[in-house]
């Protein structure tokens, strides 16, 4: 239970498929034993279509993390659902397509959502012109129906669009370092757990690098810490050129930050630290001088931990701070036992 509630605390969207999806299979299932018990056998096929289809975007969600691909899937499902009730029931069923408005909107990206709102309108409409009085009573009633759907369905979409833009924008904040673009220690802490998962589960490889700036209490004393704070930017900005695509840059904190490296060997990892290395200290500069980095890193193990592994890497980067900085240690498992003594 408590790993269920940590998914939807983390996860915004899976939350707002896991809400839509269960108030839909609670508002459906009575109105599918009502039309059984009339024997309406159309509509009976359409909500249970709805809730088989409901329970699989909910499944493939959860099982899979496709939260995305399971609101297009529900947006498009009770779309379509919505025209075939309207034709179905006459005067009742339209009010059905209103719901479709806020439905759609919570559950997939506001131009999607749009997409599928104006083609069901156009469907319905269509359907309508081509058999008069069998929806509508008349044209003044579609022409009426139809402006009062695509006025709430324009209000709606500015909404969502604008708390799209709000969402998107708090996540951003609460998952990246103001100063230097990276991400923070929360979102260090998390992309760490999925590693941890992912080897656990899949056997993928990873790695890690501390990275720390070495005398850069010099810096902020002697230059000012606008001048710290422009050599962190360049030195973050010179890490990420000098990585692959798929690393993680992170900053741990101060001048101290943390590279996350998956599908990488041990050779592969001291070769990247040494890459960095060289890297930085032949282009990031201070105006007292040169600037360089040293490195610990610590390839994930079995028996590794969060902890634990972030701590084999910082007894390498004490390591290369003690043999005289601007290089590189990779952790080694046959010497773990006698690092851990290291004060």
């Amino acid at each position: 239970m408590r790993e269920i509630w940590t998914r939807l605390r983390n996860d915004a969207h899976l939350a707002i498929i896991s809400t839509a999806g269960m108030l839909g299979l609670i508002s459906i299932t009575p109105f599918a034993f009502y039309r059984l018990l009339q024997r309406d056998w159309l509509v009976v096929a359409v909500d249970s279509l709805l809730l088989a289809i409901t329970s699989f975007a909910l499944f493939i969600s959860w099982r899979y993390g496709r939260s995305q691909q399971a609101g297009q899937i529900l947006a498009v499902l009770y779309g379509m659902a919505a025209v075939v009730i309207a034709i179905r029931l006459p005067g009742s069923g339209l009010f059905w397509f209103y719901c479709v408005i806020l439905f759609s909107y919570f559950v997939t990206s506001p131009v999607r959502s749009t997409l599928v709102i104006f083609a069901s309108l156009a469907t319905l409409c269509g359907y309508a012109s081509l058999n008069p009085g069998e929806v509508f009573t008349d044209l003044q009633q579609m022409i009426i129906f139809a402006t009062t759907y695509a006025v709430s369905a324009l209000f709606a979409f500015m909404f969502a669009w604008r708390t799209a833009q709000q969402r998107r924008l708090l996540q951003d904040l609460a998952s990246r370092d103001p100063l230097t673009g990276v991400g923070n220690r929360r979102t260090l802490t998390s992309e760490m757990d999925i590693a941890l998962a992912n080897y656990k589960r899949h056997g993928t490889a990873c790695g890690l690098l501390l990275l720390d700036l070495d005398h850069f209490k010099r810096i902020n004393d002697r230059d000012g810490h606008a001048e710290g704070d422009r050599v962190l930017v360049e030195f973050a900005l010179l890490t990420r050129n000098t990585s692959r695509r798929t690393d993680r840059l992170f900053r741990l904190g101060g001048e101290e930050f943390v590279l996350l490296l998956p599908n990488i060997d041990r050779a592969g990892l001291e070769a990247a630290a040494c890459n960095i290395v060289k890297t930085v200290a032949a282009h990031l500069r201070s105006t007292g001088g040169p600037v360089t980095v040293s490195i610990g890193g610590a390839l994930l193990e079995s028996g590794d931990d969060s902890i634990r592994w972030l701590h084999k890497a910082d007894i390498c980067l004490y390591q290369a701070k003690n043999q005289g900085r601007n290089r590189s240690v990779i952790h080694s498992s046959e010497q773990f036992l006698a690092e851990q003594t290291i004060p």
